[in-house]
């Protein structure tokens, strides 16, 4: 196999030699088919480029399904008056952060990636509306917050990124995004099905074949959660895994 990787999406961008970050967005699309992306569709592109200029896009997709499903105008108010608040409503109420006197709980989760405001709003100068930009918080996730829990947890990172002081509660929230996994990787097979199918014969004989022993490889990488890196590097080493069980995979030659 000429290209060894860790990622299903950049595996998915190479065998389709379509670019990652359309890759990305239509991965994000079709596995949330209820939601309507027009009006978030400038932030979907955005934290689609940040994630495909590091070394694993699919985490930071993968959290993104887990904590949000690709919403990214939203705010989550936690504690006994939890509630949530999307698009213009988020908005109206973001404002208030900047107010302690009207907003008395500091306990808020915002954007695709639910970044807490009380523990992370120094890292986007104490702006609410700076911590909605996908790309900031890509590069907040990349500077300095995930070598953080990578460095506390090791192999458990992606469960202290949401509760580093519970054991139990990150422990069960990064089995459930490992087991978005199955999502990603059944939405990437069904790209490559699609794409290859809208090609003449003429086409598909100039893509790089699809074989079963290939995607297994990187459906079981996944599953150890690299850690992503602020560089696209597609020829990586991979080693097996068995934490979750592979869809079906049927062969895509040619």
């Amino acid at each position: 196999m000429g290209l060894k990787t860790m990622s299903l999406i950049l595996y998915t961008a190479y065998k389709s030699m379509t670019p990652c970050e359309d890759v990305f967005v239509d991965l994000a699309k079709s596995a949330n088919p209820t939601i309507d992306f027009t009006g978030e569709q400038t932030f979907l592109s955005e934290f689609a480029n940040a994630a495909c200029e590091t070394t694993n896009p699919d985490v930071l997709w993968l959290i993104a399904q887990q904590e949000s499903n690709f919403r990214f105008v939203i705010a989550r108010q936690n504690g006994q008056t939890a509630k949530l608040f999307q698009g213009q409503g988020a908005l109206d109420f973001l404002q208030t952060l900047a107010q302690p006197v009207e907003q008395p709980t500091q306990n808020i989760d915002i954007g695709v990636l639910q970044f807490n405001w009380q523990w992370h709003k120094t890292a986007f100068n104490q702006d609410p509306m700076l911590a909605l930009s996908p790309r900031k918080q890509v590069d907040y996730f990349l500077r300095t917050f995930s070598k953080e829990v990578f460095t506390r947890c090791q192999d458990q990172w992606v469960g202290c990124y949401h509760h580093p002081s519970d054991h139990q509660r990150a422990t069960r929230y990064q089995l459930a995004v490992v087991k978005k996994g199955r999502i990603l990787a059944l939405q990437s097979l069904y790209f490559l099905r699609n794409h290859r199918a809208q090609l003449t014969a003429e086409e598909r004989k100039l893509l790089p074949s699809i074989r079963k022993e290939e995607f297994y490889r990187i459906f079981q990488a996944v599953a150890n959660l690299p850690l992503p890196r602020k560089q696209i590097l597609h020829f990586v080493d991979d080693g097996p895994s068995s934490r979750f069980n592979m869809p079906p995979v049927p062969n895509y030659e040619g």
